[in-house]
């Protein structure tokens, strides 16, 4: 998305009152009606961007990893007597404590989740702007055909 220089202070200053905005849906829908298809076609195309969840990856792996280390627990309780299995269990259960460390230490876990929280709000800007779009292009739509 190519923004010419002097509409870049406008535009900025549209984003910031949008995401001012973005968890009061009436005041959002108004200020969003108010804009010109450019406008929405923009500020579409800046929320909607390539940003990936990476809370939900990290999540992921410690819910994996807390029930295989939960299992290798219950194993290593229940098959303590056999000298192999305990082995291989305490084995899996180091691996997975130290995976669910290592996602813990390695990846900013708050910095993660407030991206997430805010791509949410993005989502429903964009969801927004996809209805009032599809309104606004039925209605151009439709005085085209009338004329």
């Amino acid at each position: 998305m190519i923004i010419i220089k002097n509409d870049l202070e406008p535009f900025s200053k549209l984003l910031s009152i949008v995401k001012e905005q973005a968890n009061d849906i009436t005041a959002l829908n108004e200020t969003l009606d108010s804009l010109s298809l450019e406008e929405l076609e923009r500020t579409k195309a800046y929320f909607s961007g390539t940003g990936t969840r990476t809370s939900f990856h990290q999540l992921r792996a410690v819910i994996i990893g807390s029930f295989i280390a939960g299992m290798m627990i219950f194993i290593l309780n229940m098959f303590q007597e056999y000298f192999f299995v305990a082995v291989v269990a305490f084995m899996f259960l180091l691996a997975c404590v130290i995976e669910l460390f290592r996602t813990a230490l390695t990846f900013p876990v708050k910095t993660s989740v407030s991206l997430a929280y805010a791509r949410g709000k993005y989502d429903r800007v964009v969801g927004l702007i996809d209805i009032i779009l599809a309104e606004r292009y039925a209605e151009v739509r439709k005085n085209s055909m009338k004329s």
